[in-house]
């Protein structure tokens, strides 16, 4: 029999040999290029994040887990890095935009010409929602056009077992459709899956993609998709939303993290203007605050970020939506875990519309939800935030941490972060 993906996984890894990951690249080359150029509908771009997602599989290979199915890993490799190029490369439009068009009247979408029309653009984000054996069973089936049999031997059962699993997923698929108010029946699913059998990658890109990630070499144009790429499977591996927003704060932006004090088990010293808020009401939590999805209010792209939120919030599997500040007064707030403020939000009246919100966000912090705030750009806005704090605006070339015991820091043990000429003010 030919060895397994992950018994070359482990030769390459472990004897540095070429052909080991030669092989692995022929097996897998299309099914990533054509991931790729669906989602970037670029033909350079997709040649690049699939170069990249080889580059980051060598760096890799040593600690990807032996029990992994390496055409799933590779799905969710390539759909992160060409997620990453393509906000990069669209974030700043599209939002700017979407800004224009929140005083006019929204476009009526074109109709569709098809089901496919209308799954194409939602396929892969479909997907990755599914659970693992399901992605990969389908990723195998359609995207590889793997046989039953080989279904069944890649996820240790049976060509019948493989059969019935396929079966639920495309079921769970089309439940996921019509969610997003996509109707299709099952049958005209399993026909668009059909054709997404990976189309034959360009001539001599197998060739030049095993040599470059053989070496690890990157290019001007693949080494931001590598770092990108590497920086999201990382943040995947967190499980803790506080530590998703200590490294944004790294990144380049202050960020503040509010929560109930019922929800923190050793609460930060009240300031001295405080002190006389000695027993505070225990908070009762929001009903779904804890199953909830997270909730990023957003009118404009943020300064000088790549990841943003968004971003690490897909990387980290964690699910999202985002909605324009003229939604704050209207959304229900309950249904969140979590609400993210971006910073730099200048180009509309969002702060505005924060301030007229701010009963409604208090609220929502009191009754245990988890607000987490970036305020780089509300220098001047003169919003108070849950609990009376206020920002001041304020220069300064050494920033202090004075509460280095607050929950948000715990991963830091202590020790100083420093950030010269960062600073935007104070609370």
């Amino acid at each position: 029999m030919a060895p397994s993906d992950m018994d070359l996984l482990r030769e390459y890894a472990r004897d540095n040999s070429e052909q080991a990951f030669r092989t692995l690249v022929d097996r897998h080359l299309n099914m990533v290029h054509a991931v790729a150029l669906r989602q970037t509908g670029q033909a350079q771009v997709a040649e690049d994040v699939t170069q990249a997602v080889f580059i980051v599989l060598a760096e890799k290979a040593a600690t990807i887990p032996h029990n992994t199915i390496l055409s799933g890993w590779l799905f969710r490799a390539t759909r992160f890095a060409a997620s990453n190029v393509k906000r990069a490369e669209t974030r700043r439009e599209h939002w700017e935009q979407k800004a224009a068009q929140m005083e006019s009247t929204p476009p009526t979408p074109a109709p569709s010409d098809s089901e496919a029309d209308q799954i194409a653009p939602l396929l892969h984000a479909a997907i990755e929602e599914l659970p693992e054996r399901d992605r990969v069973a389908l990723l195998l089936r359609f995207f590889e056009d793997k046989s039953l049999e080989e279904v069944g031997l890649s996820l240790g059962t049976s060509a019948s077992a493989a059969k019935m699993r396929l079966s639920r997923a495309l079921e769970k698929l089309r439940l996921g459709f019509r969610k997003r108010g996509v109707v299709v029946s099952g049958a005209a699913l399993a026909g668009i899956l059909s054709a997404q059998t990976a189309l034959a990658a360009p001539a001599g890109l197998a060739s030049s993609v095993a040599t470059l990630a053989f070496l690890k070499q990157t290019s001007t144009s693949t080494l931001p998709i590598v770092k990108g790429t590497l920086l999201f499977m990382a943040q995947t591996k967190s499980k803790s939303l506080a530590i998703a927003a200590v490294l944004l704060l790294l990144a380049g932006g202050g960020v503040v993290v509010q929560q109930s004090l019922k929800s923190t088990s050793t609460p930060p010293v009240a300031p001295a203007e405080h002190a006389n808020r000695s027993n505070p009401t225990p908070a009762t939590p929001a009903t779904n605050a804890a199953a909830g999805k997270i909730l990023v209010f957003r009118d404009s792209p943020s300064w000088n970020r790549n990841p943003d939120f968004e971003d690490a919030l897909l990387a980290m599997g964690m699910d999202h939506e985002v909605k324009a500040a003229t939604e704050m007064g209207r959304v229900d707030l309950s249904a969140y875990r979590a609400i993210i403020i971006p910073g730099s939000q200048r180009k509309t009246d969002f702060y505005q519309r924060y301030a007229d919100q701010a009963a409604r966000i208090e609220s929502y912090v009191t009754n245990g939800g988890t607000l987490v705030l970036e305020l780089n750009g509300a220098e001047n806005s003169g919003i108070v935030l849950p609990g009376g704090v206020s920002m001041v605006n304020h220069g300064s070339k050494e920033n202090t941490i004075l509460l280095p015991s607050h929950p948000v820091l715990t991963s830091f043990a202590g020790k100083p972060i420093r950030a010269n000429y960062a600073s935007h003010g104070y609370l």
